[in-house]
């Protein structure tokens, strides 16, 4: 009926039969570790500096003697020299009388800034004036445009030369003893 040699199913493999092989996972967990210590240990590596050369010993004085030498170069003619460009810049306040606080803005305790956009003409006056931004008070704005209508600029420089431009310049009015002045 049954084989001495068959054995059921349920029953383990005998002692000496061969086992599964190991699973991948812990093929490659072991792969994975074995490039981490190769990358660690060449990254911990100092490149070594090239070896220096060096000098050639100097016999004698170091100067060739004349045969040795050659003829004696031509002196090169110096370059033109370029006229010094002034950099291009911006037009600058130089005189800068400061705004009259209007007394009806003092007594309502007004205070604020107004920007004043300046059109600066090449000699240096103020061609337009005109409020870019408003105080919220029309006596200061007023104020102000009056102030830097009777300022001087140093005018501004394009490729070297005086030139028209636009500036932009705040005004502060504060009540800290009627003291207005002007912003930087």
């Amino acid at each position: 009926m049954s084989d001495p040699m068959q054995r059921p199913h349920d029953a383990p493999p005998p002692e000496g039969a061969p086992r599964k092989g190991s699973s991948p996972l812990i093929w490659i967990l072991l792969l994975v570790a074995l490039v981490a210590v190769g990358w660690y240990f060449l990254s911990q590596r100092t490149p070594s500096a090239p070896p220096e050369i060096p000098d050639a010993p100097v016999i004698g004085d170091g100067i060739a003697p004349p045969a040795e030498r050659g003829p004696a170069p031509e002196p090169e003619a110096p370059e033109p020299t370029r006229p010094a460009v002034a950099a291009d810049r911006d037009a600058r306040p130089l005189e800068q009388p400061g705004p009259v606080y209007p007394p009806a803005a003092a007594r309502s305790r007004e205070e604020g800034t107004v920007v004043v956009l300046a059109q600066v003409g090449a000699d240096g006056r103020p061609t337009d004036v005109s409020v870019e931004t408003r105080s919220r008070s029309r006596d200061l704005d007023r104020a102000a445009v009056d102030a830097v209508r009777n300022w001087t600029f140093e005018p501004a420089i394009r490729n070297g030369r005086p030139a028209a431009s636009a500036v932009r310049v705040p005004v502060d009015f504060t009540l800290d003893e009627n003291r207005a002045a002007p912003g930087n």
